[in-house]
């Protein structure tokens, strides 16, 4: 599985309620899986950085170039 692939099958298990975006709440499901706990600032610095255009979700774009920037 590439990178595009594995970032398509994460963001099709996270976005629960299949509206196309990442909610907050999604990403703190998804950031937790990924990383562990490691407390509500780092979800919200991780999601505020990756949230490009300040819609307060996360597109398949914006999630594409989170995962990169990871190297997840």
């Amino acid at each position: 599985m590439n990178r595009r692939e594995l970032v398509e099958a994460l963001f099709e298990e996270f976005d629960k309620n299949k509206d196309g975006v990442i909610s907050r709440g999604e990403f703190v499901d998804l950031i937790d899986c990924l990383l562990g706990q490691h407390g509500v600032k780092t979800r919200q610095e991780i999601f505020d950085e990756f949230d490009a255009n300040h819609d307060n979700v996360i597109s398949r774009d914006e999630l594409v170039d989170l995962i990169i920037e990871y190297a997840i």
